[in-house]
């Protein structure tokens, strides 16, 4: 007893002294809240639900690797760097469809006033509204209920396999989504196609992508990010001039940048295909759900076998606002 009030005490000490620099207590993870929920005891309890594929089972071998006490987590394995959704300006939402005006012309007559008493310029602006319905994703998995009851690696599979996946398939969509069945309407599908400026023909990758910059410019917006598969990105890093120096003298560089603009190297986007544009001003996110879990015993034959059914979903609709602020082609 005594040894749990020094301990209490001590933790205390450190909350107050990390209130005082800034720092806050630490975030639980989704995972850890879920486990910590009176919901998530109650339906360990089998007193309620939580509102083929491989099913995830113990194999009950001493050595199971899903239940294994000396593992504190399931490793994650292999995952995509996700940063996309991190250049779109979010809002959060409660409407089941988004209904916004965009505008899709505009005349500017702002001038000098020609005298005193002189009329000013009239300017014009032309606006349609865009009519976005809110959509799902999201993926689920069975699981036994003695891996609920006796793992206690449960937070790092949902946070790192459930919910990663999650992302992965967002931001797929938030680039490759044509509108059809559901699909959001992505970015590549409403960017401005690449149109080389004359007299001069570009052919070289470097020379294609400053030239897609210009025409995001001619256009009035402020480029601010490129969209890169990592086998172009690889080709433009250790691409050589007649002389065999580099073209591109990035290897101290912390973060992917060109022309000034952070590269975003992402597996989503086609290898062979770029994509330049001001994103902040190119499309709006809105959330209507963020990514969640939820955990249900009675669905189908899990009863029966000893089942649960893990889901992981999200809701969200993506609305375009400016095509010409993103412009796509093919290097």
């Amino acid at each position: 007893m005594f040894d749990e009030k020094i301990a209490a005490a001590l933790s205390g000490i450190v909350d107050i002294q990390s209130y005082l620099v800034g720092m806050g207590k630490p975030r639980p993870s989704f995972g850890e809240s879920l486990l910590k929920s009176a919901e998530f005891k109650a339906f360990q309890d089998k007193r309620t639900d939580l509102v083929t594929k491989a099913n995830i089972i113990g194999t009950g071998a001493a050595n199971d690797p899903l239940v294994h006490g000396g593992k504190p987590f399931i490793d994650a394995g292999v995952r995509q760097p996700l940063t996309l959704r991190q250049l779109l300006p979010a809002f959060p939402t409660l409407a089941g469809a988004i209904e916004l005006p965009v505008k899709t012309s505009s005349t500017n007559a702002a001038a000098i006033q020609d005298r005193e008493g002189t009329a000013h310029g009239e300017s014009a602006y032309g606006f349609e509204s865009s009519f976005v319905p809110v959509q799902t994703l999201g993926h689920w998995v069975p699981a036994s209920n003695q891996i609920f009851e006796d793992a206690g690696q449960l937070d790092g599979f949902i946070r790192s396999e459930l919910l990663s996946d999650l992302a992965a398939a967002v931001e797929d969509q938030l680039l490759n989504g044509d509108g059809t069945n559901s699909q959001l309407t992505g970015l590549l599908d409403n960017a401005t196609a690449y149109s080389q400026s004359s007299p001069i023909t570009y052919t070289g990758r470097l020379d294609i992508l400053r030239d897609a910059i210009y025409q995001v410019q001619l256009a009035k917006f402020r480029p601010n990010a490129i969209v890169l598969h990592p086998l172009d990105w690889r080709n433009i890093e250790v691409s050589k001039d007649s002389q065999n120096r580099d073209l591109v003298g990035l290897h101290s560089a912390t973060e992917p940048m060109l022309w000034g603009l952070p590269v975003i190297v992402s597996m989503s986007i086609a290898s062979g295909t770029f994509l330049v544009g001001d994103f902040s001003r190119a499309a709006m996110l809105f959330e209507r759900e963020t990514a969640g879990v939820q955990i249900a015993r009675h669905d189908g034959s899990n009863f029966q076998k000893g089942l649960v059914t893990i889901r992981a979903t999200e809701r969200m609709a993506l609305v375009i606002t400016n095509s010409t602020a993103m412009v796509t082609g093919s290097l």
